[in-house]
């Protein structure tokens, strides 16, 4: 714990520093030695963030439903698949088909049924 608290307080104090070394950076017009360390990467970062803005300037209105459709369409295909296979262990075992047979309807129905359409049923 006391680890995290130190290294909270180092990071704090180090982003104290930067700023105020940005602040005299920009007042003075020189640039200090942090911004003369990091010139040779510039190049770099800037074209990891000009490829990041080409990409993410593709995205609008149609490009977010062809890619909730195709979340979607992949969800639900493994979602079916799991059904699947849940229905077919279900059915593989006797209780488990009557039990669907129930369910949709088509148990046993006895002549003394609970209404007039279950006793229509039955005499069929």
């Amino acid at each position: 714990m006391y680890t995290t608290i130190g290294i909270f307080y180092f990071s704090l104090i180090l982003i104290i520093v930067m700023i105020l070394l940005k602040r005299a950076e920009v007042k003075s017009g020189h640039p200090n030695i942090i911004s003369r360390l990091g010139r040779g990467s510039d190049h770099f970062f800037h074209s990891i963030f000009g490829a990041v803005g080409n990409a993410l300037s593709y995205l609008n209105k149609h490009t977010f439903v062809a890619l909730g459709h195709w979340v979607a369409f992949h969800i639900l295909l493994r979602v079916r698949k799991v059904y699947v296979e849940v229905k077919a262990s279900f059915l593989a075992m006797p209780q488990g088909k009557k039990m669907l047979d129930a369910v949709r309807g088509r148990g046993e129905v006895k002549d003394h049924g609970a209404s007039f359409y279950l006793r229509r049923i039955s005499e069929k």
